[in-house]
């Protein structure tokens, strides 16, 4: 594949547009990445900060999605619909600055999500080696509860890619 990522973002966003025009989100919120093989590319979109309201604990929110540049689908949106795709409230946006503020997030090189209790937010941390838990209260936002901090097992190393004859590679020009 010759086209640049840049160029690969911009087709995806305009089909987006083009199919769902009332679906407005925030491009900075997001790690957009473009993969690609001999017989597809796709455009990723992952929410930087998940943030999972009190309100809404048991609903299985979706806060990524993926635009398939060669037959033109959104996944989950062409599936699901877009309903059960999280766009924080007004509200909710201010709780998760707060956090932002408070904590300093997002930290790089980790999948960052705020789960809202009655009392607290729950900061999770997580990459392929290492994880962290931390609670910090709702209204000054200082920590509490003591931190858990720790790493994972190194994964085995994985032979099964040969199995594949044409995996999706990342994009990154």
């Amino acid at each position: 594949m010759n086209v640049k990522k840049d160029s690969l973002i911009q087709l995806a966003n305009e089909i987006l547009e083009l199919k769902y025009p009332s679906f407005k989100f925030n491009v900075s919120e997001y790690d957009i990445t473009a993969w690609g093989n001999s017989k597809t590319t796709v455009v990723k979109y992952k929410r930087i900060i998940r943030f999972i309201p009190l309100d809404k604990k048991n609903n299985n929110l979706c806060y990524d999605f993926e635009v398939d540049l060669i037959n033109k689908s959104i996944y989950p949106f062409d599936t699901w619909g877009i309903d059960m795709f999280y766009i924080p409230t007004s509200e909710e946006q201010a709780k998760i600055d707060f956090v932002i503020k408070a904590f300093g997030l997002p930290h790089k090189g980790f999948s960052n999500s705020i789960e809202e209790d009655a009392d607290v937010y729950r900061i999770n941390l997580d990459n392929e080696y290492s994880y962290g838990r931390y609670v910090i209260d709702k209204i000054t936002g200082k920590e509490c509860d003591g931190a858990i901090q720790g790493s994972y097992e190194p994964m085995p190393e994985d032979n099964s890619r040969h199995r594949f004859a044409d995996p999706l590679v990342e994009i990154r020009d």
